[in-house]
């Protein structure tokens, strides 16, 4: 006798069929309709980071270094014998290092503290930081101070007029002789000896200093500030009229490279240097479209020799101009390589950044690598555009936004595989970020960040309270919870408009102790927070090795757990929805990872 299956009717066909979905690890896609999303593809991802095998709510920040007083407008990191963190508020830079509460400013009497940094290394392994804001003097810092000596010829001082401004000043010689000053401030300083440091500190009005040398006068120094540093020959940036009108500095083929203020001139310095006379680059006669440059920058391209960098250059308008070489002043040994057309830039000289051998350009059509604006017609630039998953959504930010906020910048974090896009804050505390590795994106939330800045594989940004907070740390917001909502791909599960009716989820998770995972489905392309609480981990401190019982002990947040959650609703397309609230110590991480599931739900009849 030979058994058969028992026919499916009414009363044996399965009623709640299991569908499985999986974490959208293709991060957040708003070029695509919602009724055909790719089922690895996100509708909204909030504080979730898609990685390449699961999504991971993102770690904490908290304050870093507080106190500076002003909005916090530039980080500036060095490397070097001594490895320094600063940061620029209000007129002053502080030395963050340390971290807490700050104390004087390393430097003061500044006009900006939006800077364009670079730093440089000389042949001897001097590693210096070259500063431009476009309205002060230019600064540098030499590895153990911000040497400002706005002097020239200052071995055997001769007279000299220098520009000044209202802030305080000290000069200082060595020698027998006298320095006069006259015009901004009047004054007089005496030598003592040719072996005496004899110094003078005066706040002058803003205007033309003269000084008139008699005598010896030897090792001269005048710099802002009311104490006098260890002598340097000279800071500054001659040739250039003003110097204080540079913007915007790159370092390529071993010469320093800056943009003047307002004009199509590009400035470069001797080869190694990092003062001395600057010579003009004239620009505009390469530019087809008008406007004034913004942005310099390095492209590195692949040749059959090797490696070639070239120097870019980014108009107001958009437009993009190309050099090889690495003398101006030698026919053979410079040329334009080519002028290419994209979006306006957004924000000013942060609008580049190096990825790899590429260089990444953001504008109003997009983020561009150059290597596909140079291949690519302005109108299909944006296909070829890194943000071209958020395309529509980019476009809308940029209209809402405008192009000049100071605030839009283009940062990333190697460390974590992170680009991060800066919003002006008139749009709220966001930004926008992607997965260098996969080219996902998803958002942050919760981070009011006027400026970025990498240091020692660390993600810091300032802010406007005036302070410095340091950025995927810890398992809290700065003492509030990280708030993370992920929603996944429309489905309607080949079942086209007919209703559905979801019952259970299933969520294949890591979540750490001081997780709060909740779990539900969204109905009909409306985003439904879910409320239902996934059964929790043991609340068990981490195992350590050497104490902790095979087989007993656990080890909270890094094993995978399948949880189940009630998800009740109707629709003809759902969507799964996770929100994960983290509250934990600022010194530890909880991990929140989705890898994926299944939702369990009823056949409606058709509408």
């Amino acid at each position: 006798m030979t058994r058969k299956p028992v026919p499916p009717n009414g009363r044996t066909g399965r009623v709640s069929p299991s569908k499985d979905w999986i974490a959208p690890i293709g991060g957040w896609r708003t070029d695509v309709e919602m009724a055909d999303m790719p089922k690895e593809a996100a509708f909204q991802l909030d504080n979730f980071f898609p990685e390449a095998n699961r999504v991971r709510a993102r770690y904490g920040h908290g304050a870093f270094a507080t106190g500076l007083g002003a909005p916090v407008q530039t980080v500036i990191p060095y490397v070097g014998v001594s490895n320094r963190l600063f940061a620029a508020a209000g007129s002053k830079i502080f030395d963050v290092t340390s971290g807490g509460v700050v104390g004087a400013a390393a430097v003061s009497g500044l006009s900006s503290a939006r800077w364009s940094v670079q730093q440089y290394t000389n042949p001897a392994g001097q590693e210096y930081l070259r500063l431009v804001n476009g309205l002060d003097l230019p600064l540098l810092y030499n590895g153990t101070t911000w040497t400002n000596n706005i002097l020239v010829g200052t071995a055997t001082l001769a007279t000299q007029n220098v520009a000044v401004k209202a802030v305080q000043y000290t000069l200082s010689f060595f020698g027998t002789g006298s320095v006069t000053l006259s015009g901004a401030f009047a004054g007089v300083l005496n030598g003592t000896g040719v072996g005496n440091r004899v110094t003078l500190t005066f706040t002058p009005v803003a205007g033309t200093l003269t000084l008139t040398v008699a005598g010896s006068v030897t090792n001269a120094q005048l710099e802002t500030g009311a104490v006098a540093t260890p002598y340097v020959s000279s800071t500054m940036i001659t040739g250039i009229p003003d110097p204080s009108l540079l913007i915007a500095i790159t370092a390529y083929r071993s010469r320093l490279w800056f943009i003047e203020k307002n004009s199509t001139n590009v400035w470069y310095l001797a080869t190694d240097a990092v003062s001395g006379t600057a010579t003009v680059l004239p620009v505009g006669g390469n530019m087809k479209y008008g406007g004034t440059l913004i942005a310099i920058g390095v492209w590195t391209i692949p040749v059959s020799t090797g490696l070639q960098q070239c120097l870019v250059l980014m108009s107001s308008e958009g437009e993009v101009i190309v050099y090889q070489g690495s003398d101006p002043s030698s026919s053979t040994n410079w040329g334009l390589i080519g002028t290419f057309k994209l979006g306006r830039p957004l924000g000013t000289e942060r609008c580049f950044l190096s990825v790899g051998a590429d260089l990444a350009i953001m504008t109003t059509d997009g983020i561009v690598p150059i290597t596909k604006a140079v291949q690519l017609d302005r109108g299909a630039t944006s296909l070829g555009a890194i943000t071209a998953k958020i395309g529509p959504t980019w476009r809308e930010t940029v209209a809402t936004a405008g192009t000049t906020s100071d605030e839009w910048q283009l940062a990333s974090f190697p460390a974590r595989q992170m680009a991060i896009v800066n919003l002006p804050s008139s749009l709220g505390p966001y930004q926008y970020v992607m997965n260098t590795e996969t080219g996902a994106w998803c958002r942050f939330v919760g981070l009011a960040a006027s400026c970025w800045g990498n240091w020692q594989d660390r993600l810091f940004f300032g802010a406007a309270d005036g302070t410095v907070y340091e950025a995927e740390v810890g398992a809290n917001d700065n003492g509030a919870a990280i708030d993370a909502l992920m929603v996944g791909a429309w489905n309607r599960y080949g079942e086209d408009m007919a209703s559905k009716f979801s019952k259970l989820i299933g969520v294949t998770a890591q979540i750490g102790v001081s997780t709060l995972m909740y779990a539900g489905m969204s109905f009909d392309y409306q985003t439904k927070i879910p409320t239902a609480l996934l059964s929790t981990v043991e609340n068990n401190a981490s195992a350590k090795w050497g104490s902790a019982i095979w087989g007993v002990s656990k080890f909270p947040g890094l094993s995978i757990v399948r949880k189940f959650a009630s998800a009740g609703g109707a629709g003809s397309a759902l969507a799964p929805t996770i929100r994960a609230l983290i509250s934990g110590a600022s010194g530890s991480v909880s991990e929140a990872a989705v890898i994926g599931g299944s939702v369990l739900y009823e056949k409606g009849s058709p509408i």
